[in-house]
């Protein structure tokens, strides 16, 4: 089981694909597992044939616990019985090579390569002979990749009507692309009393909830901010860039542009020390299936409307797809959540350690309001801070919103 984050302390067997007794080329997809943020294929490193395989579907493992074992090619294949449990995981005989282990097993089919490889379809090895028109697997179930499974699932597409067009038959993405979509139920589903394991994401995040809401002493500042102008320059520049910008493009440049005049906020909490961070790197947190992840966008502070913009997109279609790289979900420095888009006007959020801020973004709205004794309508947009009183006090979180204002309020800042 490879480590794909410092975080990661186990993953999950989610499906094999290849049995004992099975040949296998390198590059392979041999099984695919579940981590606390992404799934992916283990890919075989050598040819040769599945000698042993240790661990059944939906079985936890740890890091670097064995998964299975390959044999060489010609090797005699000698069922053994399945080593008694130890501390240690036991070591292959010197004949055989762990193949499913190391990081470098891992076809990770994220980002611009996955989506390429998968579009592209299939490489073609001329030295071997014809591969079936459709393999399946035990159960019946035909072979697909992560990313196929996703989107049949979201365009309603069922993998039983579906030809494969990737090695050995597997569906791929560009398989479902053409498939015809199933119909729909016109009415909700029945209830019924089950229960749903809990998968590695969920359980990563109960973890580091109750990590943030004891250790961490909260408190929360809420500030109510006139965004009309801020709305006017989002309309504007929507239509001269022939893109569409949303508001949490200009609150994370805000926010990071704001954060260069207080370091304190800035900042992370540690046994021994404060550490103050040089970076600005912002998590912006994204809503999954299966729970909240925060993918990041570096160094936002010297990126322009338009570049976090790209960068959020991106990241957050990596994120439902469960196709993001450790280096970018890990390391954020301060932490953004916005629920206005579902009409949630004000709320307060839980603090991402190591982090010792989160802004949490109500809707914008219009409203009636006093300015120079005359009652008006203008575009306002409420914003909480949740600050970790260990690092931030009462005064320093204040001192931040308010030179948070002045660049949501006067957003000519944020484009200059």
């Amino acid at each position: 089981m490879p480590k794909m984050g410092d975080a990661m302390t186990e993953g999950k067997v989610v499906r094999w694909y290849k049995k004992a007794g099975d040949v296998v080329k390198k590059g392979e997809p041999v099984l695919e597992i579940e981590t606390d943020k992404v799934n992916l294929d283990l890919e075989a490193e050598q040819d040769g044939t599945i000698g042993q395989v240790e661990v059944q579907e939906g079985q936890m493992v740890p890091v670097g616990g064995r998964l299975a074992m390959i044999s060489a090619p010609g090797e005699k294949i000698e069922k053994s019985e399945k080593p008694e449990k130890s501390e240690k995981p036991a070591e292959p005989a010197p004949t055989q090579r762990r193949a499913l282990d190391k990081k470098d097993s891992i076809k990770h089919s994220t980002g611009e390569y996955g989506e390429a490889m998968e579009m592209k379809g299939p490489r073609i090895d001329r030295s071997a002979p014809p591969a079936a028109p459709l393999r399946v697997v035990e159960g019946g179930k035909k072979r697909s990749s992560p990313l196929a499974r996703k989107m049949a699932q979201e365009m309603g597409v069922s993998l039983d009507a579906v030809q494969g067009s990737g090695p050995q038959g597997r569906i791929i993405a560009r398989d479902i692309k053409g498939a015809p979509a199933r119909s729909l139920p016109a009415t909700a589903q029945k209830l019924e009393t089950k229960e749903i394991p809990l998968s590695a994401m969920r359980r990563t995040i109960a973890k580091r909830l109750a990590e943030s809401t004891g250790p961490i002493p909260h408190f929360y500042l809420t500030a109510d901010y006139d965004v009309t102008n801020l709305l006017l320059l989002r309309a504007q520049l929507n239509e001269i860039e022939n893109t569409k910008f949303s508001v949490n493009d200009f609150v994370i440049r805000a926010a990071a542009l704001a954060l260069r005049h207080h370091p304190n906020v800035n900042a992370s909490w540690g046994d021994e020390a404060i550490t103050q961070h040089g970076e600005i790197h912002i998590g912006v947190a994204v809503s999954t299936p299966e729970g909240l992840i925060t993918p990041v966008v570096r160094n936002a502070d010297q990126k322009s409307v338009m570049e976090i913009a790209t960068d959020v997109r991106t990241l957050a279609d990596k994120a439902k797809n469960r196709k993001l790289r450790p280096e970018e979900y890990q390391g954020s420095t301060f932490t953004i959540s916005n629920l206005g888009a579902w009409g949630i006007e004000e709320f307060t959020a839980i603090i991402n350690p190591p982090n010792v801020a989160i802004l949490a973004i109500g809707a914008a709205a219009s409203r009636a309001v006093v300015i120079d004794k005359q009652v008006v309508i203008r575009d306002r947009m409420k914003i909480t801070m949740s600050c970790d009183h260990r690092v931030v006090d009462g005064a320093a979180g204040a001192e931040y919103l308010k030179t948070l204002r002045q660049y949501l309020e006067q957003p000519i800042r944020l484009i200059v």
